[in-house]
């Protein structure tokens, strides 16, 4: 056996890539190889078996048939616990398989934390999320980075005097009212200017009486892009910061500015600062610039979704702004609602707009023409803006998109009741809705409609969860991926269609069925398993799965992004590393496993 052939194998197959050479020159010697014919079989032994070349089956007690092919492993369960199932390994095309004695593997985990971690991730069958020690990924900033967890707060019976006393003593510019350790108000700086001496009220006044009530807050674990999101839409400069229902500290503009001005989502920040439409047509190439950034700085997809949701988010209401600007206050109040993966907060580069318009009343004579011409305006306007227009026209543009409470009610309420394939496909775009601008009562009102309709809608259900697991993984039965091909005669596996929307489509039918509120895909995996619906094991394939899926989307269009070529969700299977085989090849399995369980539960005759 050559050792440098055997090193140099090794060198690219996970988790060897990560030893020292020195090391895989000593595992090399310890290793045994093995060439078998079609026909032959294998029993298991207490071994590590390593695929060089050729196609193995195994089969299993189960009667379940597995291919393994060159990079997989077999026998670490035995290693890892001293017990087995009863599996036949039968060769199918001629190939050579190594064989790692168990004192020798043993070694190698102790020695190499990563080496044991990819084992026991791959036995547990988590998706061995395993990243190579010599990678270093840079995180976007969150609000933990930022802040200080320091608070200053008085009760809102003090006196004004004494709140500014305080704020001069700590050095501050702004203080927290609370009551039973709950937030109800805050008062700054400014406030005592514009509320107190510009108004010449008395020093004895209490705070009660010019606090801002009920303000802005934000979770401690979001991203600071959110904070500079939600700060740029109310034009405020102090936003509390919450953990677990408690204000820990309060962060500011100062922060913001001091932690790094250069900061690519600053970028949502001067999206609020613009008046006019000239200068949201020139962000285009901005948004461009700061997904590749994001790209170079191997941030991973959910990530980037969220800073490129935020930014979409803050031109809709940019745009909306500009609208009444020229066509004056809106005749009645409204929501602009968006749907589909702007509402889950997991936009890509690629994707369109999916949005719509909630009316307080009927859109009949000048509510109709005022909404009409509003939502031309925000729809071209998000289209120069680098949102591209919805070749199936689900936008606000579209007069059946611009309705009244009732009559949303009513539209949703007849998809529900007569779920043929039509509604079904509406289902997969509507059913996950998220308010962006406008009221907030008139939105809530909706969505719990909606979600008490679904709740017990048992053939809603049923039709859901079948539709949802119509569409298979992309994996054949034997080793090859299954293909496809798009108008520009590229060919690959559709990482949308065929991967991250199965998941999103399977989760949307656990969600609505236990009436969850929430439209992000890894939020309702996290809520699902809080509430028993799924068991911990399965959010954590799910999620698991759903993460290396998206991060290869993700990958792939920063790649188009990079070289100016039309963005594809088709992703050629010779490009992957042996990694990132192994990883999609799990997260397709866990997608079939989870199908499987999907129609069991809501398609009883399946």
């Amino acid at each position: 056996m050559q050792v440098q052939e055997v090193v140099s194998f090794l060198q690219q197959t996970p988790p060897f890539d990560d030893l020292a050479p020195h090391a895989l020159e000593t595992l090399s010697r310890d290793l045994t190889v093995l060439y078998l014919a079609a026909g032959e079989e294998l029993q298991p032994e207490p071994q590590l078996l390593l695929i060089r070349s050729g196609l193995f089956a195994l089969h299993t007690e189960q009667q379940r048939i597995t291919h393994l092919q060159c990079g997989d492993f077999y026998g670490y369960q035995l290693l890892l616990t001293g017990l087995a199932d009863p599996d036949t390994i039968r060769c199918e095309e001629d190939g050579l398989v190594y064989f790692l004695p168990q004192e020798s593997f043993d070694k190698l985990r102790h020695q190499y934390k990563n080496f044991d971690l990819f084992f026991q991730r791959l036995f547990s069958r988590r998706l061995h999320l395993y990243q190579s020690s010599q990678q270093q990924t840079t995180s976007t900033l969150k609000v933990a980075d930022l802040v200080t967890r320091r608070k200053v707060s008085i009760e809102s019976s003090s006196t004004v005097q004494h709140a500014a006393m305080l704020m001069t003593e700590q050095r501050v510019s702004c203080v927290l009212i609370e009551k039973d350790e709950k937030l109800v108000g805050i008062l700054t700086d400014r406030d005592l200017r514009s509320r107190v001496l510009a108004k010449n009220l008395p020093a004895s006044t209490t705070v009660s009486q010019v606090m801002t009530k009920t303000p802005q807050s934000i979770e401690i674990d979001r991203f600071a892009f959110e904070a500079i999101q939600q700060m740029s839409q109310h034009n405020i400069h102090h936003l509390p910061v919450e953990e677990q229902g408690k204000a820990v500290g309060v962060l500011t503009t100062t922060d913001l500015i001091r932690s790094q001005q250069e900061h690519p989502v600053f970028l949502i920040s001067h999206i609020h600062r613009q008046h006019k439409a000239e200068g949201l047509h020139a962000i285009t190439p901005q948004v461009q610039q700061l997904a590749i950034q994001l790209a170079e700085q191997q941030i991973p997809s959910y990530e980037v979704s969220s800073v490129l949701t935020s930014i979409m988010d803050a031109l809709a209401q940019s745009w909306l702004q500009i609208a009444e600007q020229q066509l004056g206050p809106a005749p009645c109040v409204y929501s602009w609602l968006v749907f589909g993966s702007q509402a889950r907060r997991d936009m890509l580069p690629s994707a369109d707009q999916d949005n719509a318009l909630l009316l307080e009343k009927e859109p009949s004579g000048a509510v109709a023409d005022y909404f009409s011409a509003l939502s031309d305006i925000v729809c071209h306007g998000l289209a120069s803006s680098g949102q591209v227009l919805c070749e199936g026209h689900i936008m606000a543009s579209n007069p059946e998109l611009r309705l009244s409470l009732k009559g949303w009610s009513g539209r949703f309420a007849k998809w529900l009741n007569t779920p043929d394939p039509q509604a079904l496909l509406n289902s997969s775009i509507f059913f996950d809705m998220r308010l962006v601008h406008g009221s907030k009562g008139l939105f809530n009102v909706l969505q719990e409609d909606v979600l008490a309709r679904c709740k017990n809608n048992e053939l809603f259900l049923y039709q859901l969860a079948k539709n949802a697991t119509e569409r298979q993984p992309p994996l054949g039965f034997f080793k090859h991926f299954l293909l496809e091909q798009d108008g520009r005669q590229r060919k690959g596996l559709d990482l949308k269609k065929r991967g991250v929307s199965l998941i999103t489509d399977l989760v949307r039918v656990y969600a609505l069925s236990a009436g969850i509120h929430a439209v992000n895909t890894r939020e309702r995996l996290a809520l699902l398993q809080q509430q028993a619906v799924l068991t911990q094991r399965q959010q954590q394939n799910l999620q698991g799965a759903f993460d290396v899926l998206a991060n290869l989307r993700w990958q792939l269009q920063a790649q188009d992004l990079k070289r100016g070529r039309h963005l594809s969700n088709l992703l050629d299977p010779a490009q992957l590393s042996l990694l990132q085989r192994h990883q999609l090849k799990d997260a397709f399995a866990v997608l079939s496993d989870e199908q499987q369980i999907l129609r069991q539960r809501f398609c009883r005759e399946i």
